[in-house]
């Protein structure tokens, strides 16, 4: 099921006080698209990517992944699909401070999903080979970043979903993730919300997202930078 397509079809979400966050009326990302979401903080970047994982339901709409219908499966049914197929760099990194980096990666994947030299390769592809042995809470914010990144591509998802990458990352090292995230999602699904106007380089479709989720706009579109 490799490079599973996401349709969305009029897409409400809506505060507890009454205000709508966002409205999408279509959209659909195809499969193997790598899609950069940039905008400023506070418009609902991160609600919006919890929302695709099938983290909560939106107001009005329907969340197609693949052939799953999101908003007719139980909350059990979309934690499954999430431990199958879906792969979640959140902003907080919820790494367990007592393990070392390479046991939080190991530790995620569940008994017997990820091997000790698996987890070594997912962290050396974010530079951090060198670190596989650390506590967690031996480490830099922005290593734990990139812990959190390599513990993700580990589990070779069929989708990958980041929010902040490279948030708490210098110049070099955001480079280093997004070339892992780039080169793991390759045939894959991508999508990366964020603020961090380094990465549009890295894609070649881009959604702005406070004009892209406007309740008035009809079919959503994105921003192409060329062919592949």
């Amino acid at each position: 099921m490799a490079g599973m397509g996401i349709e969305l079809n009029n897409i409400t979400v809506t505060l507890p006080n009454g205000r709508q966050l966002f409205a999408i009326r279509n959209h659909r990302f195809e499969s193997g698209a790598h899609v950069l979401i940039r905008g400023a903080s506070g418009q609902g970047k991160t609600t919006f990517l919890h929302m695709i994982a099938g983290l909560f339901l939106p107001t009005t709409g329907r969340i197609h992944i693949g052939e799953h219908d999101l908003t007719e499966m139980t909350d059990n049914q979309r934690c499954d699909l999430r431990r199958r197929h879906i792969g979640m760099v959140f902003q907080k990194l919820n790494l367990l401070e007592h393990l070392t980096a390479a046991e939080n990666i190991i530790l995620a994947g569940g008994p017997g999903r990820i091997s000790r030299s698996q987890a070594f390769a997912s962290l050396a592809s974010v530079q951090m080979s060198d670190r596989a042995d650390d506590r967690a809470s031996w480490l830099s914010v922005g290593e734990q970043q990139r812990v959190a990144v390599a513990r993700v591509l580990a589990a070779q998802p069929e989708l990958l979903f980041a929010d902040e990458p490279t948030s708490s990352l210098d110049d070099q090292n955001a480079e280093f993730v997004m070339q892992a995230l780039i080169g793991a999602a390759q045939g894959k699904t991508l999508i990366v919300v964020s603020h961090d106007q380094r990465l549009s380089s890295s894609f070649q479709n881009v959604i702005d997202f406070g004009g892209w989720v406007a309740p008035s706009r009809g079919v959503n579109k994105m921003t192409s930078r060329g062919p592949s």
